[in-house]
Order: C-alpha cells, then structure tokens, then sequence
C-alpha cells in the first residue's frame, strides 16, 4: 500500500503541475461559465429550492461535452513516458510489481484530469449561489460531479493509459476524440453509434434517472423512454468493468514487454 502511495503521489504530482493541463482545461472554462451565467435573464435561470439538483446536473452533463476530450489526450502519454525516459527499466530492478505501478500511474492520473472539473464545478456553485441560487446548489453541484463526471474519467482514463501501448500517442488522441463525439452525442438516426446504448460515457444515464434536466432539456430522443436507475446501474457497471478489462489488458501488455527485455 505505502507504495502504491507512492506511485499515486508521483504521478499526481507531475500530471497536476503541468501547463497544458490548466492552459487546455482553463481555455474550456471561461465558456462553460458564461454560458450559464450570461443568460439574458441571470435571475431567471437561476434555480430555486426544488430544482437544485436538475440545475447541477445539466451543469455536470455540459462539462462532459468537451473536458473529457482534453482529459483523455493528455492521459495518453502517461505509460509510454516513462518507457522513452527509461524509468520502467529502472523500476524493474525495484520490488515494485506491475499492478502497484499501474495503480499508482492510473489513480494519479484519473485524479489529476478531475481536479480542473471539480474546481469548476464548485466555482460555478458557488457563484450562482452569491447570484442568489439555495445554498444547497454546493452540494447538489459536488453529488453530480461524482455520478455524472467523474465515472466518465474513469472509463477514458483506463483506455488513454492503454491503448497507447500498441498504437502511437499521436493517433490515439486523434481516434479518442472522434470516438468521444460519434460515441456520445451523434444521434443514432444520423449514423450507427454507441449513444444510446449501455455504452455511452457522457452520464446522460444517470442524469436522467437520478436528477432531471435543467433548461427545458427534453429525453435523449424524441419519442424514446427516458433511461430508469436500472438503466444508469447498468450503465455504471458496464463503463466500470470495461475500465477494468482495459487496465488488465494494460497490466498484460506491459508483463510482455518485460519479459522480452
């Protein structure tokens, strides 16, 4: 444990100190913002007492559109780093197995990419609540950060790490954002896609079953059900095995290389 710790410092450390990071989810904000603060009426969007939690998770579902995209290209170079700087052939000669190491690498940077959205996040609810929204705004903001963005992450941040062990980091970050958009948020009457299905990683699952919508948004497609909690269970559990699957996969890839060095 103490060096999975260890491991999860490091990376966190270095993956938190980096300008792209804030230059890359910074440049994303400031939009994000004005556009639910600079309505033509501020005072009418503002929710009351019995829509906090519709208000915060459309907030949540709107970070989702782009911030994934940013986290999961920088993601990408995480694992070959450390193979072009040599530290894997350093940590070879060190007690540290795979799994501690991969832990380590995967916590650090799932939590490095959600920490701009958290701080977002709570800026946003705390402006709107000086804006005069209920206080209970905070909370209700926190609650859909963690079901709506935070299980995104940690379905990208398992496959960014990943795929990049077979494929160039360039390419993958080319794939995964076209992948993000064709999977989320093209329609299925325009072109075969994952939206819509158990797959979808933008967390309209759990918006729709656990909070509402804010702003008049309407069900995912005209016509079609809104998705229950079972649905959004379903959902959870499949983006979280898939997660696990793509580290296990990782943890294989890496016990080849080593044992072909």
């Amino acid at each position: 444990m103490r060096a999975l710790i260890g491991v999860f410092r490091c990376e966190y450390g270095m993956s938190i100190r980096r300008l792209s990071l804030w230059v890359g989810f910074g440049i994303l904000i400031v939009p994000y913002l004005t556009s639910m603060l600079l309505p033509p009426d501020l005072a009418g969007q503002l929710p009351a007492e019995g829509d906090v939690f519709p208000y915060a998770a459309t907030f949540a579902f709107m970070l989702n559109l782009f911030m994934p995209v940013i986290g999961g290209i920088l993601v990408a170079d995480r694992l070959v780093r450390d193979k072009k700087l040599g530290v894997d052939e350093l940590l070879s000669s060190t007690p540290l197995n795979r799994w501690t190491y991969l832990g380590g690498k995967y916590l650090g940077a799932l939590l490095s990419i959600s920490t701009p959205v958290l701080l977002c996040s709570l800026l946003m609810s705390i402006i709107v609540v000086a804006a005069g929204a209920p206080v209970s705004t905070i909370p209700a903001i926190l609650l859909a950060f963690l079901g709506i963005n935070f299980p995104a992450y940690v379905f990208i941040t398992a496959f960014s790490l990943g795929c990049p062990l077979f494929m160039p980091v360039r390419v993958y970050q080319v794939l995964f954002t076209g992948y993000w958009f064709w999977g989320n948020y093209l329609s299925p009457k325009v072109m075969p896609t994952l939206n819509g299905t158990y797959l979808t990683a933008n967390g309209k699952f759990v918006l729709f079953a656990f909070f509402g919508s804010f702003f008049g948004m309407g069900g995912p497609y005209s016509g079609e059900p809104l998705p229950t909690r079972l649905d959004a269970y379903i959902n959870l559990a499949l983006l979280g095995g898939l997660a696990a699957l793509a580290l296990l996969a990782s943890e294989r890839l890496l016990a080849r290389r080593a044992s072909r060095s």
